[in-house]
């Protein structure tokens, strides 16, 4: 599982995005980013979207 929290990413955003998939979680991330009134994806944002991303630790069930 995958995590980015969006504040300080996304101007407005303060939710935590989780998915199975690094490309779910910045798919997520930019549909958030339209949703808030970011009209252009710019490199410099997906680059805080990939340095932003953390792997969560699995558990596990006994």
């Amino acid at each position: 599982m995958y995590e980015l929290n969006c504040a300080g990413v996304i101007p407005g955003c303060d939710r935590v995005i989780r998915a199975e998939s690094e490309a779910e979680v910045i798919r997520r991330a930019v549909i958030q980013a339209k949703q808030l009134g970011v009209e252009t994806i710019t490199p410099r944002m997906m680059d805080a979207f990939r340095h932003g991303l953390h792997v969560m630790p699995t558990t596990t069930r006994h």
